[in-house]
């Protein structure tokens, strides 16, 4: 299964838009987020690696050869949201190569094994993993575990302060520039330009960074001394948050989204945080803390969802407000 357009590829494929041009195309192809992109890329290879095991023809596909590999992964014990995603793959690149309506897969079964596969597994007593949350307290933990002295501490602890006081997702994070910060003039917040999952227009919005009260906890702080550094470095402009070399250099190249979720889980290990069950440390942690932490301090949840990019009529931002684990309705009531 390709990812580029198929052009006379026998009658299965063919040329369905023949006069999209290759900018249109590769700016189609660059819609889709590059981490989705990526894993869709991953979905892909694993059906095509089941069709060729099975003699079965991956591009395009029948309904039933769809149907039939997700019924294989669910009876193999993969994740809901794993499946759910590789029905997407399979889709956009068929869509991708321009593969005639009439001979795309039909996807209404597979759906119906995965609403099927869910319930099984919610039956077995198997609940979805979620991103554990900490507290203020605990996120300094994880702070203090940084190495004095070196470049890159800067870096992380200015990360993490800011992914947990923006509430913004990891891919959010490494896609800052220079120019989308501002120190105002009063110097007791920021200004970051974000965006969201719910922006489709990209237009953004400025999110007020307060300083913290504590000087491991606090964003401001960590973002001027991080900047300093930049500057130090003959850095102006281009991506905020760069990569840092052994030397304690720092690199032209932005971050990749994976390093934001290696450096929560590391950190939150170093600081001997355990997580609940069910939940694990990832990138996920800093967003659903610090809507949390604004929810249990009194922050409505419209200006939760204001701040990170949640839509309010959705039910989306209850996932990440959690109560503190020791919280309970009926506390001191009988």
């Amino acid at each position: 299964m390709s990812l580029q357009p198929v052009n006379g590829a026998g009658p299965a494929v063919r040329p369905r838009r023949a006069r999209l041009s290759d900018a249109a195309r590769r700016r189609l192809q660059g819609s889709v987020p590059d981490e989705t992109f990526r894993a869709y890329k991953r979905e892909v290879k694993k059906f095509e690696d089941w069709c060729a095991a099975g003699g079965e023809i991956d591009l395009p596909c029948a309904t039933d050869t769809l149907t039939n590999w997700v019924a294989d992964r669910a009876d193999a014990g993969d994740s809901v949201s794993a499946i759910k995603q590789g029905i997407s793959a399979v889709v956009f690149f068929h869509d991708q190569a321009n593969v005639d309506e009439k001979l795309m897969p039909d996807t209404g079964d597979a759906w119906r094994i995965v609403s099927q596969y869910k319930k099984e597994r919610a039956d077995k007593g198997y609940r979805p993993m979620q991103a554990a949350i900490v507290n203020p307290e605990e996120l300094r933990r994880m702070v203090a575990t940084l190495p004095p002295g070196r470049v890159a501490t800067l870096r992380d602890r200015a990360i993490l302060t800011v992914g947990m006081s923006s509430f913004a997702r990891r891919s959010n994070l490494v896609r800052f520039d220079l120019q989308d910060l501002v120190f105002l003039d009063d110097g007791d917040a920021d200004m970051l330009k974000t965006y969201s999952k719910t922006d489709q227009e990209a237009e953004g919005h400025n999110v007020t960074l307060p300083p913290g009260s504590h000087e491991l906890s606090d964003p401001v702080g960590a973002l001027r001394a991080w900047v300093d550094e930049l500057t130090a470095q003959g850095i102006t402009d281009g991506p905020l948050f760069r990569r840092v070399s052994r030397s304690d250099n720092i690199l032209p190249y932005g971050l990749d989204a994976s390093w934001v979720n290696t450096l929560v889980k590391t950190t939150a290990k170093a600081a001997g945080l355990t997580p609940p069950k069910n939940t694990r440390h990832s990138a996920h942690t800093l967003r659903g803390s610090g809507a949390s932490a604004a929810s249990q301090a009194g922050a409505s949840t419209s200006a939760i969802c204001d701040q990170g990019g949640w839509s309010k009529e959705g039910t989306q931002v209850h996932i990440y407000i959690r109560p503190n684990s020791k919280d309970n309705a009926m506390r001191d009531v009988l």
